[in-house]
């Protein structure tokens, strides 16, 4: 029996040897190939990878304010519109009949002042023109008075002209005189002549002899009709 003491651990190990290997046979266990001398390159599959950056993180929503309590209050206290109450047929007959005379009213007034207007009017023109009439009148008179003087101014001059020989029928001179408010001649100038010197300087003569003229003693009708104003010296006996 000592052999078997000897022998035991080695028959044990054995054992669980052959139980090893029994066991990766049945489970198809084959032995790892002999790796051979040529290592052929692996294929690398890559991609690239983008990092992003981290997004920032939102900012946080403001707060909602609290509305002032005034304007609270106000807004409590304002009271709902309430439904209008829409007026009886008596009522709008009335609005309308009071409309119609407001307009009546108005329309009558408008007239009025149309009528005093056209009043108005007529009598401003009634007085223009009297106002004409009479302006017209009074020159007129004014006109036949200064005739009445040019009439004797005329006269005087014809009594001092000096009829010249070689004057013929049918001469006249066309002269500017000038006086001041006593009728006295101050200029006189021949602006139109006759053709005949000789008769041109005795008309001219004629009017300084005369020295001095009737005039009206009105300023006014003196200044617009005898304070420069034009002679036509034409005389009668020239005119046969």
């Amino acid at each position: 029996m000592v052999w078997i003491r000897d022998y035991s651990l080695p028959l044990v190990l054995a054992l669980l040897v052959h139980l090893v290997a029994a066991a990766m046979l049945l489970q198809g266990w084959t032995p790892a190939p002999k790796i051979a001398d040529v290592i052929k390159p692996q294929v690398v599959n890559a991609s690239l990878i983008v990092m992003q950056a981290p997004a920032k993180p939102a900012a946080p929503a403001p707060k909602p304010q609290p509305k002032p309590a005034a304007v609270t209050a106000k807004a409590k206290k304002t009271p709902k519109p309430s439904a209008t109450k829409q007026p009886s047929t008596a009522e709008k007959a009335k609005a309308a009949a009071a409309r119609k005379k407001a307009a009546e009213a108005e329309a009558a007034e408008r007239r009025r002042l149309q009528l005093a207007a056209l009043g108005d009017m007529a009598d401003a023109a009634l007085e223009q023109s009297l106002e004409r009439e009479s302006v017209s009148l009074l020159r007129d008179e004014e006109a036949q008075i200064a005739q009445s003087y040019r009439a004797e101014i005329y006269e005087l001059v014809r009594q001092n002209w000096s009829r010249p020989p070689s004057a013929r029928n049918g001469m006249s001179a066309r002269l500017l005189v000038e006086l001041i408010p006593t009728g006295e001649v101050i200029s006189v100038a021949v602006v139109e002549g006759s053709g005949n010197a000789a008769f041109d300087q005795a008309a001219e003569q004629a009017v300084r002899q005369a020295r001095r003229f009737p005039v009206p003693d009105n300023n006014s009708q003196f200044e617009r009709y005898f304070r420069r104003f034009y002679f036509l010296f034409q005389p009668e006996d020239l005119l046969r």
